[in-house]
């Protein structure tokens, strides 16, 4: 138990370092490129204004303030290096390139004009990656910008890749870390386990004798005076006494085992022994009996354990079912299922996981003095988590409903 809890730690603990860092650097990287694309759209909102050219053909170069001086978008020196491209789709789909400012072996004439053509539908974001454009009306004819904007952009992609690698990175310190850390911080709890282990034992013991005693006595009683009605009620309770204290040494053993012999079994065969010796009991009481009992079905599992896990599941419906209870044994999904229907009274609708708790018995339960000591679901719980499995019950129209799957 100690084990496994503290394997949950470290895993829990790593997932919460690993979204940690996910959510810091996911932000940061998104603000980066928020920024970057934004600079970009300020860019190609230029073009659009300046009709997809940053020198206007219609007046000489070289005059100050007029067509040779650029305009400012970001500032004279980004629109005299940026590399882009505009080209003018008209009504009847014909494109022609309207400004050509990119080097030879990045994209060819043709090309571009293709490229532009296809994003007209779109007004604007990123294409190729590294490339940003803006489709808009001037004049009556459809335009499209796209700047070349990799040299703007390659800084985030490298924050972003740094990012990765580091929360990979940081992930897998703060595993191997989390290693030696987490055996400090679960002794105190190895220690308070084995001290309640400890009690268990020694208390289990120590009842032995005093129940043997008493258990004894009343023989003695019985055999010089006769059964009564008061040795009876001895007898009923020592048992109940004998059955708890088997059930807490079988507890405490189960939490202190962290590996059981697990191998291939016929789990169909264990439940059908189980189901037929609990035939005749049912009906004794009553009670309308039926299972689903698939032939063949094997598990990676305790045979053993599994046979008492089934006889706690049969045991406690045979105690508190009204008319009916069922047993179902199946697959679903690669998980073998072991299930028990039976009506009761009294029942809250939702869940009741609360029933694997150890000692727990509900009011309705104690009130209608049915016999029980509130230990066995808790070892079918240890049973089923030995086996890596999930145990769940539930209350629903009236009919308490336990389910393993293993």
């Amino acid at each position: 138990m100690i084990e496994r809890f503290r394997k949950k730690f470290i895993a829990y603990a790593t997932l919460s370092i690993g979204l940690l860092l996910l959510l810091i650097l996911g932000a940061i990287n998104i603000t980066n490129f928020t920024m970057v694309a934004t600079d970009a759209d300020s860019l190609t909102q230029a073009l659009a204004d300046a009709g997809g050219n940053f020198k206007d053909p219609g007046k000489p170069e070289g005059e100050p303030g007029e067509g040779g001086m650029p305009m400012r978008p970001d500032g004279p020196e980004m629109r005299m290096s940026a590399r882009y491209f505009t080209v003018k789709i008209d009504s009847d789909g014909t494109a022609s390139m309207v400004a050509f400012h990119m080097t030879s072996f990045t994209v060819d004439i043709n090309e571009a004009l293709s490229w532009g053509a296809s994003l007209k539908s779109q007004s604007k974001g990123w294409t190729r990656t590294y490339y940003r454009f803006r489709s808009y009306n001037y004049e009556g004819a459809t335009y499209v910008s796209v700047i070349d904007y990799n040299r703007e952009l390659s800084p985030s992609y490298r924050v972003l890749w740094g990012s990765i690698i580091g929360s990979a990175a940081g992930i897998l310190i703060s595993f191997f870390l989390l290693i030696p850390v987490s055996k400090i911080l679960v002794k105190p709890l190895v220690v308070s386990t084995r001290k309640q282990q400890r009690f268990i034992s020694d208390a289990s013991h120590e009842l032995k004798t005093p129940i043997t005693i008493i258990s004894a006595n009343n023989e003695i009683m019985e055999a010089v005076h006769g059964e009564s009605e008061q040795t009876v009620a001895i007898s009923k309770q020592v048992s109940r006494l004998t059955a708890m204290v088997k059930n807490l040494n079988a507890l405490a053993r189960m939490e202190e085992q962290e590996t059981q012999a697990m191998g291939e079994v016929d789990i169909s065969a264990i439940a059908s022994d189980v189901v037929t010796s609990f035939h005749d009991a049912f009906e004794a009481k009553g009670i309308n009996f039926s299972a689903e009992l698939p032939p063949n079905l094997k598990i990676k599992g305790d045979g053993n354990a599994l046979s008492k896990l089934i006889s706690i599941f049969l045991d406690n419906a045979l105690k508190y079912s009204l008319t009916t209870a069922e047993f179902h044994l199946y697959r679903n999904e690669g998980r073998t299922m072991i299930k028990v229907i039976n009506d009761a009274e009294g029942l809250e609708e939702g869940s009741l996981d609360q029933v694997f708790d150890r000692f727990y018995r509900s009011d309705v339960a104690r009130a209608s003095g049915i016999e029980g000591s509130g230990i066995g679901l808790s070892i079918a719980k240890e049973i089923v988590a030995n086996h890596r499995g999930r145990i769940m019950a539930k209350c629903v129209e009236g009919k308490f409903i336990i389910k393993a799957e293993l």
